[in-house]
């Protein structure tokens, strides 16, 4: 396939085969998507439907339903030099049975097949490859993975024979194929097990077969390790293609150029140009002779492809190219044989005419625009080939001691030879060769090129690293985790590479007028020789408008060439997959994954961006600010440092669940963690923190005031801790008791910092924590409403009085047992239900809520706060108040969208109160709060109703069906697994301005791909009826067919070009981060303390999520 015209004739031939409900083609990358029903047809019938219409074609793949047992392979395919050739590897796999999916990657040079393996074989699937006209290799096969390796020293058949048993032999090795004639190796292996260099070990310890070689040397040639690096490869095939057959062509052509339009221009060489030689003038046999080779040799590919498409009924460039040139090649013929055969009739001034250098100046022509585009769709890949590129060459491989874990030798490997579990040195400066974690050292990392976060991150034994990052400062040992396609690299090259590999919708517009293109422009070449060849044989032109020794005939001949060969449907067929390759490349280099051409139309027309609140808006680290109990007065303080509220009187109510007639805090933090230990929602990460804290400081003899202390500092050690949670992920309890074990001034910096070592449900020392908690059961976990369990009383009376024995030896004194454990046991046997939620489970659970209760959790609403309610056995027993800060960037990312004329939504799960005070902090009118994960998908979904094109920004598993809803969803990098997977975009870094870069990028997309088509449905208005010779009787110029030729060729060149362009992007300004709250009585402050507090350096504390300067809640507000 050459053009959109192409394309449009496969689709067209597939969708008319009995059984198909649905044929996409994706001319560029040469695919075709065939979804059918197996009763009526298979896939070697749709195979063969494109055969005969004309095309080669090629199963790629075959999706079964999902209950059938799939398997998958992915095989690199040499040849493929433009999109045409990869839609006829995709159709040759999608027409074998069995194949449910194929997909191919033209800059990759791979493909991957989805099959089922009782149907067809991996083997059948690289045979209907080669059958197709193209190579193919096995990289891997399910969890097998493959290489080719050198072998030097085989000299005769034994040779092979043993190379291939010995490989057999290695653990791990499935399969292995060996080849005398060309000294290679084929094997396939599992990973997990083996790797290239046991292969290697494996050949260099044969000794050969009877009467071979004794040394067997083997090197890699090919592994699944540098798949990612295949772009650069395949467009250097590609060019080197069109090279050949340009530089042939030229070597024929400049011969015909010199004697057709040189030597004519010197004086007295027409007595060597007219000599006859076997009766024929001397200049026209040898052009005759030189162009002949350049028709039918080097302009081959174009009269095959033109006869397949005449065949199937359709038109194509092809079509065009044929036409032209053999029209001019035949005329000549014609003329020089005529003349030849009747010279003794004619006179022998008569010179016959031919155009010769005109069939052969066309084919050069086009063949060097062919070559051209090729070099500028080569770098339209560029992004992904530097992507692939940052790995490094080569690593440094160590031996460590099996005793004392030192290094007792090293030495330097291909990265391409690293095996799982290896351990590799990292110097300062160097790239990190593959994903792995740190086994020993530490350093500063620059992951830039990876994630686009500039700021290099602190990384630590057990730390995750990932391969192509620099090592900026102390030398590293990394354990190799994860190699070859299975790190984060080969799968950023991967998803961008399917991106590249869909169809935009707007691609529909440029199949709707290829599908007419051809036909009308062979229409138009018709009427223009009809119309000038009726005018001119009439005499409705002055004569002197004849060229000397120009016929009518002739000269209305040469119109219609003209127009037949400066038609461009390439242009069009260019215009959108060119700009998407471009587009998802810059936008992966900046740490914006696309997943599909359609999400990245749909993103450019986007104007409402719905954001989730938690760990969007929010930094996503929430930690408890203030608690209450219902029989005590307030502890700690308000975030930020302003008074407790008045409106709440010391004792409240008794809850009558627990014997003893009360609940200590002790005896709270030891219920609500038992049931937030077994949740991970962010929420229940800051509780369980907060709990763990508690118990320790209890533990260990602190006083109330003591971890009001505490909690003061650990929440202005996580405002100022930046933005990397990582960081502060290790040491868990363990590391809270250390800080806690001294003097008085641990229970501030020991046990805050401790706590941001992750002392909650991603703790390290889950020992300690079954020494504070007691173990819960029946837990039931509510999406958006909370959790219940139940707590035995008698673990709740153990771990009382371990606590308290625990505070009566420790440095403090026994003064504290108390408040360790007295109140807190229960006492008896049976169980305490517990309740930790909102107030729905609060009324799901028959829970009185005091008004008194609710005078204390109004103002804490309003100001931004989150206000757990925790019940035990039905009762209210505490009230804790959760906050977490905003993103310092989210106000400015609010307002730039909105100065975008892009409308901004808040959607929350917490209570309408909270959500209003940070929607006016961020300046967003339209909230939904309260909303559940499923109801969050319905609000995009009345969005969407209302006309909008709407995208989604979140990072949790809640957000996942809001996301898959959504027009756009965005998800950020931080965020699960299950909310990427549901997203048409992954923001690699935690940052929201990436959410204005991805809007802006692809706008620029967009409006590239329509400046594309503007400029080929321009090129092809204007230059038609300039061919044509419309303007000919005002400027008598007739536009040369091998000139017209040439304007064609460039066409698509700089439709490529145009695309290009987007190389040059740069992300729009950073934008002015608005400090949220500043000054003012009562802020900054923590409490009676007077610490200020700030978050990262900005001076965005806490304290402005409650300032009293802010609107009151509903006041401007739209609540949807």
């Amino acid at each position: 396939m050459t053009c959109a015209a192409c394309s449009k004739a496969v689709e067209g031939a597939l969708s008319s085969v009995a059984g198909v409900k649905r044929a996409s083609v994706a001319l560029l990358q040469e695919s075709a998507e065939v979804h059918y029903d197996e009763a009526d047809v298979s896939p070697e019938a749709l195979v063969g439907a494109v055969e005969d219409a004309g095309f080669e074609a090629g199963l790629v793949s075959v999706r079964q339903p999902k209950a059938a047992s799939l398997e998958a392979l992915r095989m690199r395919v040499s040849g493929m030099v433009c999109a045409a050739c990869s839609t006829a590897v995709e159709n040759a796999l999608l027409s074998c049975a069995g194949v449910s999916r194929a997909a191919v990657a033209l800059a990759s040079g791979e493909v991957e097949v989805n099959f089922d393996g009782a149907v067809v074989t991996a083997e059948a699937l690289v045979a209907a490859v080669e059958d197709a006209g193209f190579e193919a290799v096995l990289l891997s096969q399910g969890g097998l993975e493959s290489l080719t390796l050198a072998v030097s020293g085989m000299s005769v058949s034994g040779d092979a024979t043993a190379v291939e048993v010995a490989l057999r032999r290695v653990p791990g090795v499935a399969k292995a194929a060996v080849s005398l004639a060309t000294g290679q190796a084929e094997v396939w292996y599992d990973p997990n097990t083996a790797g290239p260099r046991d292969m290697i070990a494996s050949i260099e310890r044969c000794d050969g077969g009877a009467g071979g070689a004794e040394g067997l040397t083997a090197t890699l040639l090919r592994s699944e390790l540098a798949a990612a690096g295949g772009a650069q490869a395949a467009a250097e095939r590609e060019l080197r293609y069109w090279w050949g057959l340009f530089s042939s062509s030229l070597f024929f052509t400049v011969p015909v150029f010199v004697v057709a339009m040189v030597l004519p221009m010197i004086p007295g060489s027409s007595a060597i140009t007219t000599m006859p030689i076997f009766g024929f003038p001397c200049n026209q046999l040898v052009k005759w002779v030189l162009a002949t080779p350049v028709q039918f040799v080097v302009g081959w590919r174009f009269h095959r492809g033109a006869f397949k498409a005449l065949r199937r009924g359709t038109a194509n460039m092809d079509v065009l190219v044929s036409l032209g040139t053999n029209a001019s090649y035949i005329y000549s013929v014609i003329s020089i044989m005529f003349h030849h055969m009747n010279r003794h009739k004619l006179s022998s001034e008569y010179v016959p005419t031919d155009f010769f250098e005109t069939s052969a100046m066309l084919i050069t022509f086009i063949l060097l625009g062919k070559y051209l585009e090729a070099a500028a769709k080569g770098r339209t890949s560029a992004a992904l080939a530097a992507l692939a590129a940052l790995a490094p060459d080569t690593a440094t491989l160590v031996t460590l001691d099996a005793d004392t874990g030192g290094v007792v030798d090293s030495c330097e490997v291909p990265s391409a030879l690293i095996h799982r579990g290896d351990v590799l040195r990292v110097l300062p400066g160097a790239k990190v060769p593959t994903d792995g974690v740190i086994a020993d050292g530490q350093s500063y990392l620059n992951e830039a090129m990876v994630t686009g976060e500039s700021v290099p991150k602190w990384k630590r034994p057990g730390d995750v690293v990932i391969g192509g990052t620099i090592n900026t400062s102390n030398p590293l040992l990394v354990r190799a985790t994860r190699v070859g396609s299975e790190t984060v690299l080969s799968q950023i090259v991967r998803l961008v590479e399917h991106a590249q590999m869909s169809k935009a919708p707007v691609q529909a517009f440029a199949d709707r007028v290829a599908s007419i293109f051809v036909p009308v422009v062979i229409a138009a070449s018709l009427l223009t020789w009809v119309g000038w060849f009726v005018a001119g044989t009439t005499r409705a032109f002055p004569a002197e408008w004849l060229p000397e020794g120009h016929s009518p005939f002739l000269f209305a001949l040469l119109f219609a060439i003209a127009v037949l060969v400066i038609a461009c449907p390439c242009a069009l067929g260019l215009a959108t997959p060119t700009a998407v390759m471009v587009g998802t490349g810059v936008a992966a280099q900046m740490g914006i994954l696309i997943k599909g051409a359609d999400a990245l139309e749909a993103a450019s027309k986007v104007d409402v961006v719905v954001f989730d609140k938690t760990g969007t808006l929010t930094r996503g680290r929430p930690t408890v600010t203030d608690w209450r109990l219902m029989d005590a007065a307030p502890r700690g303080s308000s975030a930020g440092g302003a008074p407790a509220p008045a409106a709440a009187p010391a004792a409240l109510t008794a809850p009558g669940g627990v014997a003893g007639g009360g609940v200590d805090l002790a005896m709270l933090c030891r219920c609500v963690g038992a049931a937030e230990s077994s949740s991970e929602h962010p929420l229940a990460r800051a509780i369980l923190d907060f709990c763990t804290l508690q118990l320790v400081m209890l533990r260990h003899g602190a006083t109330t005031a003591d971890t009001a202390a505490a909690s003061r500092q650990h929440r202005a050690s996580l405002g100022a801790g930046g933005k990397d949670e990582k960081d502060r992920s290790r040491g868990g309890a363990a590391y809270l008791t250390n800080g806690l074990n001294g003097n008085g001034n641990g229970y501030g910096n020991g046990a805050a910092n401790g706590l941001n070592g992750g002392a909650g449900a991603n703790g390290s020392n889950h020992a300690e924590l079954e020494a504070l908690l007691p173990k819960a059961s029946d837990v039931v976990v509510a999406p958006g409403v909370g959790i219940t369990c139940t707590v035995s009383r008698e673990q709740l009376t153990s771990l009382a009085a371990a606590a308290a024995a625990a505070a009566a030896g420790s440095p403090r004194g026994p003064a504290s047992a108390g408040g360790a454990g007295a109140k807190s046991g229960g006492g008896g046997h049976g169980s305490v239900r517990v309740a930790v939620g909102n107030r729905l489970l609060m009324q799901q659970e028959g829970v009185a809520v005091p008004e008194a209760a609710e005078g204390y959790v109004a103002p804490m609403e309003s100001s931004g706060h989150t206000c757990v309610h925790v019940a035990l056995d039905g009762a209210l027993a505490g009230i804790l108040a959760i906050a977490d800060p905003l993103k310092p960037e989210a106000p400015g990312v609010v307002a730039a969208l909105r100065s975008r004329k892009v409308d901004v939504v808040m959607l929350t799960g917490d209570n309408w109160r909270t959500a209003r005070a940070l929607a006016a902090q961020l300046g967003i009118e339209t909230v939904f709060a309260e909303t559940l994960p499923k109801t969050k998908a319905q609000k995009v979904r009345e969005l969407q109703g209302a006309g909008k094109t709407v995208a989604m920004v979140g990072d949790g598993v809640n957000d996942s069906p809001a996301l898959a809803a959504a027009d756009v969803g965005v998800a950020i990098g931080s965020g699960t697994d299950i909310a990427i997977e549901a997203a048409d975009y992954v923001l690699m870094r935690d940052d929201l301005e990436d959410v204005l870069v991805a809007i802006d990028v692809s706008q620029r997309t967009f409006n590239r791909i329509r400046l594309n088509y503007l400029w080929a449905m321009g090129y092809n208005t204007l230059m038609i009826p300039v061919a044509a010779g419309v303007f000919y009787p005002a400027v008598h110029m007739q536009l040369p067919p091998w000139l017209a030729g040439l304007c064609m060729a460039f066409s698509s060149v700089s439709v490529v070009a145009s695309s290009l362009l987007l190389r040059r992007y740069r992300r729009p300004p950073r934008v002015m981060r608005r400090v949220v709250a500043r000054g003012g009585e009562g802020q900054g402050q923590e409490g009676a303390d007077g610490d200020e507090e700030e978050l990262s350096g900005h001076g965005y504390g806490e304290a402005g999520q409650r300032s009293t300067l802010l609107p009151k809640a509903g006041g401007s507000l739209r609540s949807a």
